[in-house]
């Protein structure tokens, strides 16, 4: 046993200072922490579980491997020692996995994180995605009225939540944009392409909104855009940009902490119902129930009905579930972050971090164990820059490659244009082929809160089930002529046939648009040659 400890010790000390290989752990750790919740594991699963016991397992084979400073060595043990004692008095190991995926950047570049993050999540996702609007995955979907929309499902496509689906959606966007946003830095119609690039982010985002129903993911997606726009095209920042930076996350904290307490009761109704979904009732429930702590405290839950909710609103989370301490360090640190990128010019960065602010206010994943808020990369790389005290490597402007000229543009619309062409076909095929159905039969009729619609339950056997398909009618989830079916009406049938025309059109256009750009690259790549 001494023996293989000696040889341990010996291999760790060869590895130590190898910049490389600890950049590579890195990225295997970031590819597994982001990668298994694309593919719809989440917390509580045990294999969230072991991903979490690798990902610890990764970061510290990091630590060992690159070389650090004392003043880092505080930093990381203190941050650390904040998360563990929040660990203890919550149970929630979220921050922790906030903190490694921070503290492991050292020596490592921000851009390639992001490119692993995006190649590694974005086929998972997309993959997801497919299964599920075509029918060919389990999923969760769950019946909800709505006002102005009636009964429409919201689907989940193999994730625990619809809310979930468009988060990762969302997320895949902003990896997306940024890593374009850095690439088209300084190239020629860099704003025409990032406003087409954009433009596309939008649509995805509308698309999955179909399914999802989920408001947030699309206003968050606009924000994002626009605010990554705006700050790309403007020559420099001036005083009311950076202002608004560094008040984004005062702001949300204030509209997640105090302002249900603070409201009119005429104006909580309007903002609890109509904005915010039921969650300013869930924080004063919440505040009524629990008091604050220094490194947060196990939620009391005593109402019997409530027994499956939480808090949703992540600077609330933060400040009454994992403490007044953890909600300072998330607040030095956000600004400092916003001071890095203001003092850097790092504006993408600076973007990325407003939507996830934003985003904040309506979701907990801000610093829970969802690996969605990746600015703890960003946060890291301004960590050890300014510990360093080395000159800030403005990334943005050094991305080489790619030409982006006339013709590029031009080039890129034909294949747009194609994609759409195409995709426009397949959808009017697709149409007069089926037949538009009268009825849906589900297997579902209570709602995402497990609230009870009132419907009958009716049973059919697979004979009369067969029938319905024929006749174009809709059917998920038949198990069997003993167990219940819920019969609904034709105008959400009719919703859910037009979400798979949109589909059968989204994905001809996507297969047609990136056929093109292959035979493109090929041709390109021969003509170089030649």
């Amino acid at each position: 046993m001494t023996e293989l400890k000696i040889r341990m010790q010996r291999m760790l000390w060869a590895l130590h200072g190898k910049e490389e290989i600890g950049e590579r752990i890195y990225l295997l750790f970031f590819a597994i922490a982001v990668g298994s919740r694309a593919f719809g594991w989440y917390d509580g699963m045990l294999q969230i579980k072991a991903v979490f016991v690798i990902c610890a397992f990764l970061f510290l084979c990091k630590l060992l491997v690159t070389e650090h400073t004392a003043k880092e060595y505080a930093v990381i043990g203190t941050l650390m020692l904040v998360a563990g004692l929040v660990y203890y008095h919550t149970g929630h190991k979220g921050l922790i996995e906030c903190f490694m995926m921070m503290l492991g950047m050292k020596k490592v570049e921000t851009k390639k994180v992001i490119g692993c993050g995006t190649l590694v999540a974005g086929p998972l996702i997309l993959f997801r995605i497919f299964t599920g609007a075509f029918g060919l995955a389990a999923e969760k979907y769950y019946p909800q009225t709505r006002d102005g929309a009636g009964t429409m499902f919201r689907h989940a496509f193999g994730y625990a939540h619809p809310n979930t689906l468009h988060m990762n959606a969302i997320m895949l966007t902003m990896m997306s944009i940024y890593l374009v946003t850095v690439w088209l830095k300084g190239k020629e119609n860099a704003k025409r392409l990032l406003f087409m690039a954009s433009l596309a982010g939008i649509m995805f985002n509308l698309y999955i909104f179909q399914y999802s129903g989920s408001r947030t993911g699309v206003l968050a997606c606009v924000l994002y855009v626009v605010v990554n726009y705006y700050l790309f095209s403007v020559k420099k920042m001036r005083l009311l940009e950076k202002v608004v930076s560094y008040a984004t996350f005062p702001v949300t904290a204030f509209i997640s902490i105090v302002l249900p307490h603070v409201l009119p009761e005429k104006l909580f109704d309007f903002f609890n119902g109509k904005i915010f979904n039921t969650r300013f009732a869930l924080a004063k429930y919440f505040w009524s129930n629990n008091s604050l702590s220094l490194f947060g405290t196990r939620l009391i839950n005593p109402d019997e009905s409530y027994r499956t909710y939480g808090i949703d609103m992540s600077q609330l989370y933060l400040f009454l579930q994992l403490g007044i301490v953890a909600f300072v360090v998330m607040f030095v640190l956000t600004t400092f972050l916003m001071n890095r990128c203001i003092a850097n010019d790092r504006r993408a960065e600076i973007a990325i971090m407003m939507a996830m602010l934003f985003i904040g206010i309506w979701e907990p994943l801000l610093y829970n164990l969802s690996a969605k808020n990746f600015t703890y990369v960003f946060m890291g790389s301004a960590i050890y820059e300014f510990l360093s005290r080395a000159d800030a490597a403005k990334e943005d402007d050094c991305v080489a490659g790619g030409v982006t000229d006339k013709p590029y543009v031009v080039a890129l619309i034909k294949r747009i244009a194609i994609g759409a062409l195409a995709g426009a076909a397949m959808a009017v095929i697709y149409v007069a082929l089926t037949n538009e159905p009268t009825a849906l039969y589900g297997a579902r009729e209570r709602d995402e809160s497990n609230k009870s619609l009132g419907m009958t339950p009716e049973y059919y056997t697979s004979e009369e089930i067969n029938d319905f398909k024929k006749n174009g009618d809709i059917v998920i989830d038949y198990a069997g002529e003993d167990k219940p079916m819920y019969k609904y009406d034709e105008s959400l049938a009719v919703g859910e046939y037009r979400k798979k025309i949109m589909s059968v059109g989204v994905w001809t256009g996507i297969l047609a648009f990136s056929a093109c750009c292959g035979v493109g690259a090929v041709r390109k790549k021969k003509d170089n040659i030649g």
